[in-house]
This record gives structure tokens, C-alpha cells and sequence, in this order.
């Protein structure tokens, strides 16, 4: 019996999107690791390789205190767009 719940098919998405929002408001760093950590644990199910690849890199942006936002929303509008996509190859492990 699978006891993994179902996953909407924009959860990681959604996560990364919030970490970005919360480092624009300036909240304490604990609020933003304990987003970050629930990010990076849907990034591991994530199952479209493109938009996985993307997030990845926002992430580890913001884990590199990356402040520049044109690139990040630039990041995230190639996500969103891969998701409108089907996965290619390279399901999540």
C-alpha cells in the first residue's frame, strides 16, 4: 500500500514561490530555513526534470543570498511555463 499522499502537480512550485516571497518580506531566518527545508523536500518527488532543474537553482540562489529578483521571477516564469509542459525523461528518484 503507497502511503506517499498525492502530490498536486504544482506543490514544488508552489513552495519555491512562497520561499521567494517570505526572503522578499524580510522574515527571521528560521522562518525561512523551516520553508526552505519543506521546499527542498518536495524538490526530491518532483517529477518533471526541467522544472525540478529550475527550482533547484532558485533555491540554491537564495541559499547563496541571491538578491536579484530579476532573475529570480525570470526563474520562476520558466518553471511555471515548464509545467505547462509534459515531464521529459528523468523522473525523480
Amino acid at each position: 500500500m503507497d502511503t506517499v499522499p498525492e502530490r498536486r502537480p504544482t506543490e514544488t512550485f508552489d513552495l519555491v514561490t512562497r520561499v521567494v516571497a517570505l526572503r522578499r518580506r524580510g522574515v527571521p531566518r528560521v522562518t525561512l530555513l523551516a520553508a526552505q527545508d519543506q521546499a527542498w523536500t518536495s524538490l526530491h518527488h518532483e517529477p518533471h526534470r526541467d522544472v525540478r532543474r529550475t527550482l533547484t537553482w532558485v533555491l540554491r540562489a537564495i541559499d547563496g543570498g541571491e538578491h536579484d529578483d530579476v532573475r529570480l521571477d525570470a526563474a520562476l516564469r520558466v518553471a511555471a511555463r515548464d509545467l505547462g509542459r509534459p515531464p521529459s525523461s528523468g523522473y525523480a528518484r
